[in-house]
């Protein structure tokens, strides 16, 4: 029986080292994960390497910032007694009937309606009445 107690303690020992990793030094350990496919990888992002979009394909067909038609935004031009001329950032003049508190070189939006039936615009550009008028940053 004695003889057996040595022979039976190396059997546990090397069963428990097995069990272990076989005294592989524990530093280094390798992943049973799977290794990622080209897909995968792809689509993970590089620390070093910056995601760019891809360019733009043509020019807008149409104006990007959309002014109702009731608006008029652009700077004060002229001033006198019940008109105010405005132009557009596209040189389009407007002659706004009404009274207004801006001054020349003043930015405005301005909520503008049509002239009555058989009144004529107040100056030279495109005729509405104004119905308010909001300087920007004022």
């Amino acid at each position: 029986m004695r003889r057996l107690a040595p022979v039976a303690l190396a059997a546990v020992a090397a069963a428990l080292l097995a069990a272990c990793g076989g005294g592989e030094d524990d530093a280094v350990t390798t992943s049973s994960a799977p290794e990622p496919t080209e897909a995968s990888a792809a689509s993970t992002p590089s620390p070093t390497a910056l995601p760019t979009l891809a360019g733009a394909t043509a020019p807008p067909t149409s104006p990007t910032d959309v002014t109702p038609a009731a608006v008029v935004a652009g700077r004060v031009t002229a001033v006198s007694a019940g008109c105010v001329e405005v132009t557009t950032d596209d040189a389009v003049v407007w002659s706004l009937s009404g009274e207004a508190h801006a001054v020349v070189g003043d930015t405005v939006l301005a909520k503008v309606a049509p002239l009555a039936e058989g009144v004529a615009s107040c100056g030279p550009g495109r005729g509405a009445r104004l119905e308010s008028l909001e300087v920007a940053g004022g």
